[in-house]
């Protein structure tokens, strides 16, 4: 019951609007060590125990922030992909600025987009066939094991 609540109510707070930050390695992190420490008391289990963040997440049946915010993250960027050309969203993401800048370029969110893309084994041109997208972001379950599909 414990999972269940912080699915709905905890852990869709915490990723709010998280389809269109331009994520950062460090957000990330911040985002994850908030996320066990309230696993962590949830299961009532301390740090010291060491026990593994897998195992307390198995335990109450949730996917882990990551996973959920690049989910969604995709989901969004297939809404994007199947815009019109035309389309005012459209025009704003192949939009350029002007000008020099010092040092790496800033991460931008279709960078982002593009690394999760490759990790996950997609194809970009995938995204105009919505259900084919959704297979390819969502019908893998993350764990299995809860869900009655061994693989």
């Amino acid at each position: 019951m414990k999972g269940k609540i912080y699915r709905v109510c905890v852990q869709k707070v915490l990723i709010y609007g998280s389809e269109t930050w331009a994520m950062k390695g460090e957000d990330m992190q911040r985002l994850d060590r908030t996320e066990m420490m309230m696993v962590r008391w949830m299961c009532g289990v301390s740090l010291k125990a060491r026990n593994r963040s897998v195992d307390l997440r198995e335990r109450l049946g949730i996917t882990g922030v990551a996973e959920v915010v690049e989910r969604g993250r995709l989901r969004w960027f297939g809404h994007l992909e199947r815009k019109n050309e035309g389309d005012m969203i459209s025009a704003c993401r192949r939009l350029s600025v002007e000008g020099k800048r010092l040092g790496r370029p800033v991460k931008t969110w279709e960078e982002g987009v593009r690394n999760t893309i490759e990790e996950w084994g997609l194809k970009k041109e995938t995204a105009k066939d919505r259900a084919l997208w959704k297979h390819g972001t969502c019908g893998k379950p993350s764990n299995p094991r809860k869900r009655g599909k061994m693989t």
